[in-house]
């Protein structure tokens, strides 16, 4: 039985060429040989809306197209491209997921999703999430000219990169055991999670309702290196790509 891949925070542009040829070059690899692939957010650097395409955008999209007529792939938004929409990932050939989804893979049952939400001790980028996430707000954004949408997207850039130039890799912006719990409690059936978001990859053992449960964070990609979770009835394994 073929494995499933999950991938997460490429975060691709035309600014990252090695980094694009990399994924490209793996998802072809793939071919034939993946169950299904599953991709947890932030495949792009940033999303202005379907209709504001990129070179990178348009390579990708169509190997994920080709990708997809040999096995499923699946598509959760992530905080820098919660934008994409139904138009790009029908071109790609990706099926559209909510922000947490429950799947079952080999007889265990896994929760999936971005993980934003579960660094909770980040009070502001909270708040900045219930906004932007806003359907109604997100349906103003996309209805913006598009040079005014790349002016917010710039902005919104340049804060990002000095609070983490501010925060560094400091706690605050992990998960906590606070939001693991509350995601849980939402979903009691899950036996697993997968996400990615934090950069910070790692297994890690959360007790909820007397059980284990297992926390699977996806690497990040940057340069010419990357990685993947592989999931198959032999186990999980977490798989270093590149140098």
């Amino acid at each position: 039985m073929q494995p499933t891949i999950f991938i997460a925070d490429l975060h691709l542009s035309d600014d990252t060429p090695e980094l694009n040829r990399l994924f490209l070059q793996t998802l072809e690899s793939w071919r034939g040989k993946t169950g299904a692939l599953y991709i947890l957010g932030d495949l792009f650097e940033v999303w202005l809306g379907d209709d504001i395409l990129s070179e990178t955008a348009r390579q990708t999209a169509a190997a994920l197209k080709a990708f997809s007529q040999t096995a499923p792939v699946y598509f959760i938004c992530g905080n820098r491209d919660f934008l994409l929409g139904k138009r790009y990932a029908e071109a790609a050939g990706m099926t559209l997921l909510p922000e947490n989804q429950i799947i079952e893979l080999y007889g265990q049952t896994y929760l999936i999703t971005h993980g934003d939400e579960m660094c909770t001790d980040d009070i502001s980028y909270q708040r900045f999430r219930r906004i932007i996430r806003n359907p109604w707000l997100r349906k103003a954004l996309l209805s913006l000219p598009q040079s005014r949408r790349r002016k917010i997207a710039a902005k919104i850039r340049t804060a990002s990169k000095q609070k983490k130039q501010q925060m560094g890799r400091t706690a605050i912006s992990d998960v906590t055991e606070q939001g693991v719990q509350a995601v849980l409690s939402r979903h009691p059936q899950a036996q697993a999670i997968i996400h990615g978001h934090t950069h910070r990859p790692h297994v890690h053992e959360h007790v909820f309702n007397g059980k284990t449960v297992k926390r699977y964070v996806l690497p990040d990609w940057h340069g010419a290196q990357g990685g993947y979770l592989s999931v198959s009835p032999e186990g999980v394994e977490m798989e270093v790509l590149g140098e």
